[in-house]
């Protein structure tokens, strides 16, 4: 699949743009601020439906705007052409329409399928817990949208429990039900994600060959079975209920897990250069790629912010034809001009508008 044609309204700094694609490569090129990175996440919230990990829907709205909307015409490579609108209104409500029709999120999502690696990506490596979660979780739900409404269904139980426990003095059965379903959500959640890292581990020890280093994701409580994961869990969830009354907050469970990420068997929060933090970051977004191709049986777009000034040339050659190799589309913004092989358009742009285009 392809982004062929796309148009944003009111969206941060663009009050308007039109814009046609190129089949194969488009670069974003200009100074900083100048709107790259807005249209890059544009782009992907067409995708998703969500703008990127811990930001506001509503901080997509151009300021004093009531609301914004992304359309984009994908097509697909049996020739289909399916018309997507994402709109995101200040209240905070959100539409998304296929063809022309409304539809629910579920039913939105895997219309248009992008990988992309933002500067914020090297949080994955290096960051929080939180961070390895949030980037597992975004994977799954691209995989089997259900895991996505099953993880903020979570969620929502999550803090209505923690709010029970933190009354003086709560309902007992109320706790007890919530537990249950809470339970129950968690045991779905260490499924989806013990299924998604056993098939990932494959493709990134196929993709890594290219670099030569072995990357491994960790599986929950570093146990490769799953059944004796959920054993665990629910075994570690019990014994800390009374510490939970106390403290008043759930303390064990799929919120809090890491999900280690090891690069030639050592941890690589603490042992990962620079540059091999940088070709981490490409091999998991890769053989997520190709996750997504073989699972749902189309090639997904591929956007780059700003990566490449950040490798040097040899393996920036590598990460480019296997890209070429790989994804239909790639969308990259620059700051300074670098002929990266591939023929294409170069988007000239300048606070929030489109100077000019070249095509090479």
């Amino acid at each position: 699949m392809i982004l062929n044609a796309f148009e944003l309204l009111s969206y941060r700094n663009y009050p308007h743009i039109s814009l046609k694609f190129h089949p194969h490569l488009n670069i974003f090129f200009g100074p900083n601020g100048a709107g790259k990175t807005n249209l890059l996440e544009a782009i992907n919230l067409l995708a998703t439906g969500e703008l990127r990990r811990g930001k506001k829907d509503t901080d997509a709205i151009r300021w004093n705007e009531l609301f914004t909307w992304v359309r984009g015409e994908i097509v697909y490579e049996d020739g289909r052409v399916v018309k997507l609108v994402t709109q995101i209104r200040v209240g905070g409500e959100k539409a998304f329409s296929v063809n022309g029709k409304i539809v629910p999120l579920k039913r939105y999502l895997g219309s248009f399928y992008v990988v992309s690696i933002f500067d914020d990506d090297q949080e994955i490596i290096i960051g929080s817990p939180e961070k390895r979660r949030n980037f597992l979780d975004e994977f799954v739900s691209d995989i089997d949208p259900e895991y996505h409404f099953t993880l903020n269904r979570y969620k929502n139980i999550l803090i209505r429990r923690n709010r029970v426990l933190r009354a003086k003095d709560f309902d007992r059965r109320l706790l007890e039900s919530l537990t249950e379903l809470l339970v129950e959500l968690g045991e779905r959640i260490i499924r989806g994600r013990h299924n998604a890292i056993s098939i990932y581990n494959r493709y990134l020890e196929k993709e890594g060959r290219r670099f030569g280093i072995d990357v491994k994701i960790e599986p929950p409580y570093l146990i490769d079975d799953v059944d004796e994961s959920i054993r665990v869990y629910k075994e570690r969830f019990n014994s800390s209920r009374a510490k939970e009354e106390v403290l008043g907050l759930t303390l064990v469970g799929p919120h809090r897990e890491d999900v280690p990420i090891r690069v030639d068997g050592r941890d690589s929060r603490s042992f990962a250069s620079n540059g091999e933090i940088q070709i981490i970051i490409f091999l998991l977004k890769i053989a997520q790629l190709e996750l997504i191709k073989d699972i749902k049986g189309y090639k997904p777009v591929f956007l780059i912010d700003e990566f490449l000034s950040r490798l040097d040339t040899k393996n920036s050659k590598i990460i480019i034809d296997t890209i070429e190799e790989k994804s239909p589309q790639l969308f990259v913004s620059m700051l300074s001009k670098k002929d990266i092989g591939i023929h294409g358009t170069i988007f000239n742009i300048d606070n929030g508008e489109i100077i000019d285009e070249e095509t090479f």
